[in-house]
């Protein structure tokens, strides 16, 4: 099965060269180089041209000579390609050997995976003091198969089966140069029964936002498109679940508390030392062990005292909700039990 790599290219050859270099060097799987240059100066222009030139049979190059942005630029990637998957990649990453079979891997485990992300800085896994970044990538390969689900993949680099292209369609134009039209890709899909996760054992490194520092209007265009975005699809929200018996709570809260997560609000569980955490790892999912002997006190005290409120708190004893609903003026949150 091939894989067509979307690379949306504006500027910074060094940058591109190095990314092109890497797929070139680590990838194993069929693949298929679709380069989109988004109006680019010479040095990355020619480059680019002298590239596709050397490399007929494994490179399409795409020249826009006006900068669309991202979006489009994608958007047009997505028209000329025609493999089994789309892989996004933006030409400020570098990826390590077999980066891409393992993504594939990971796609084709589950019927219900539709949108992968490789594992990356971008998603909090960094090299350590010291340590180089083919050197985190072997020590990531124990994880081969295993997968983190994710409210929704980034586009960095962001593996599509072609069905789902087929299902939701292409990227949504409105978010303009670029900024949530991931999210909302991923939430568009969601929709339709396919999940987004992390390959845990695939790496791919991210110089994050080389191009967008570019633009002045950077910040006040990512707080329009994050209020298109939430206008949508809603505000996020901060959910803390307390259980507070002694037994293992019931599987059909786990995957109440797993569909939220899905729908992307982040998730906070206190649960007593000792019980078990058995819903499927998600990165918006939390879970804490608290002391059994000060169980109540101890989380009262950790609601209390966040900077960051919850907007809601799901408990399973109504007791324990009296003494909490006690607390409000100082943690703001509505209390709902749900025993």
């Amino acid at each position: 099965m091939r894989t067509d790599i979307i690379i949306p290219v504006w500027n910074l050859p060094q940058f591109t060269k190095e990314c092109i270099e890497s797929v070139f060097e680590n990838t194993a799987s069929p693949f298929h180089l679709i380069v989109v240059d988004n109006a680019s100066e010479s040095p990355t222009k020619d480059y680019l041209q002298k590239l596709a030139a050397r490399h007929k049979d494994k490179i399409t190059l795409l020249r826009n000579e006006k900068n669309l942005g991202f979006i489009k630029a994608v958007n047009r990637g997505i028209g000329a390609s025609g493999g089994e998957y789309v892989c996004l990649l933006n030409n400020d990453t570098r990826v390590t050997k077999g980066w891409l079979e393992e993504i594939i891997k990971v796609a084709e485990g589950s019927h219900d995976i539709g949108i992968i992300n490789a594992n990356s800085n971008t998603l909090g896994c960094k090299p350590k003091k010291g340590q180089s970044i083919e050197a985190l990538a072997e020590e990531l390969k124990s994880y081969t198969g295993q997968y983190s689900e994710l409210a929704w993949a980034t586009g960095f680099c962001m593996l599509i089966k072609r069905k789902v292209i087929e299902k939701v369609g292409l990227f949504d134009e409105v978010f303009g140069m670029g900024n949530f039209e991931d999210a909302d890709f991923c939430k568009r899909a969601l929709e339709r029964g396919y999940i987004s996760v992390c390959a845990r054992a695939s790496y791919v490194y991210h110089r994050e936002r080389q191009s967008f520092i570019k633009f002045k209007e950077f910040s006040s265009d990512f707080s329009k498109l994050r209020q298109t975005f939430y206008a949508k699809w809603g505000k996020t929200q901060r959910i803390l679940y307390v259980f507070t018996k002694d037994e293992v709570f019931s599987p059909e809260r786990g995957k109440e508390v797993l569909l939220s997560a899905r729908q992307g609000n982040v998730i906070w569980v206190f649960l007593k030392e000792k019980e078990i955490w058995n819903v499927n790892h998600h990165s918006n999912i939390y879970v804490f062990s608290l002391p059994k002997a000060f169980f109540n006190p101890v989380s009262i005290w950790r609601i209390i005292k966040r900077k960051k409120k919850f907007n809601k708190i799901y408990v399973d004893d109504q007791g324990y909700g009296q003494r909490l609903e006690k607390f409000k003026p100082f943690h703001k949150a509505e209390v709902i039990y749900a025993g």
